[in-house]
């Protein structure tokens, strides 16, 4: 396969890949209205993208494979390690907001919901003495 056809390869994912490159950019520009954790992610994001669309260049020159093949093992390994740093920034920042919520006296979550009045199984009727769905049934 010609380095070309590879090239218009990459280069059409990397244009329907806007749905994540975009919102990651805006993200990034957000700055400190969004938290650490997401413009971690979004930097992973955009890195990863970035590299393919080197990739994408890189296929049009006449570089060697194995050169091309590089540049993206290493945007791969760089966008790896960026998305894991995001996911243990998202864990503590987790725990921090965790810790508030106790501190404040606020649990996990809102408390399980209450049935009002009395057990509904109280109201069923038996089995034997159900009402016919079937209105044919109703007729008998």
């Amino acid at each position: 396969m010609s380095h070309g056809v590879l090239a218009l390869g990459v280069t059409v994912v990397c244009l329907a890949g806007n749905v994540w490159y975009l919102p990651a950019c805006v993200d990034l520009r957000a700055g400190g209205d969004r938290p650490h954790s997401r413009r971690a992610g979004a930097a992973a994001v955009v890195a990863g993208w970035g590299c393919a669309a080197l990739t994408a260049l890189l296929l049009l020159t006449p570089v060697p494979l194995v050169a091309v093949a590089g540049v993206a093992a290493s945007g791969a390994t760089a966008v790896a390690g960026l998305a894991i740093g995001a996911w243990l920034l998202r864990g503590r920042e987790r725990r921090e907001v965790e810790a508030c919520m106790a501190a404040f006296g606020h649990g996990r979550g809102p408390a399980p919901r209450r049935s009002r009045g009395p057990h509904r199984e109280a109201h069923r009727r038996p089995a034997g003495k159900r009402a016919a769905s079937d209105p044919a049934e109703r007729e008998r």
